[in-house]
């Protein structure tokens, strides 16, 4: 009988942990406020963190879109790299490499904003809430591939424009574009998307 008693007690302490440090800071000033120096704020933190992390975290869909759409990225800084070098190498002339190049460029990059945008199209409520910061900053981002994007065409109409000054114009699409992609990997990273290898 004593022993059953004992195992009931124990169950009960164990069950009310709380209730039993109560009743032994009761009996000082400092009522309510355990001197075992356990803290509240630490553990609320974590627990905060947790449940950030779980409202954010990337479904497996969002995972290959992401992969999918920083690859595009990749290719288009690629390419405006490519061609940069391409035009200091003729700064001289007058004489455009071929079109087809700007013309892949161009597709790559589009390509590049239409994967980025289906990726962002993807998220639930909680992650346009908690990501929203970073979102702007990658439509920002966005915003600037597109005027430098459309700067590069202005230029390719002019028949007078240099090697020289075409390159400088890539360079900045390829500036741009590094913004852009920075954004994303900054997304991916709070969402607990593993990063990939990339060009820089």
């Amino acid at each position: 009988m004593n022993r059953l008693l004992l195992l009931l007690c124990g169950i009960v302490l164990l069950m009310s942990p709380h209730a039993l440090l109560a009743q032994h800071g009761g009996h000082g000033a400092g009522a309510g406020r355990p001197s075992t120096g356990t803290s509240n704020p630490a553990p609320n933190s974590d627990m905060s963190d947790f449940n950030r992390a779980i409202a954010l975290q990337a479904t497996p869909d969002q995972i290959a879109r992401f992969q999918q759409s920083t690859k595009s990225t990749d290719a288009a800084k690629k390419l405006a790299q490519d061609l940069a070098q391409a035009n200091l190498t003729h700064a001289e002339n007058t004489i455009h490499p071929k079109s087809s190049l700007y013309a892949g460029l161009n597709d790559a990059v589009e390509d590049a904003q239409s994967n980025n945008l289906q990726f962002l199209r993807s998220f639930s409520a909680s992650q346009q809430s908690g990501l929203k910061p970073l979102i702007k900053k990658l439509s920002k981002a966005d915003a600037d591939v597109s005027k430098q994007s459309k700067a590069l065409a202005q230029e390719l109409e002019r028949s007078e424009s240099s090697g020289k000054k075409l390159a400088s114009v890539v360079e900045k699409l390829d500036t741009a574009l590094t913004g852009f992609q920075t954004g994303q990997l900054d997304i991916g990273k709070e969402m607990g998307i593993p990063p990939q290898e990339h060009s820089q």
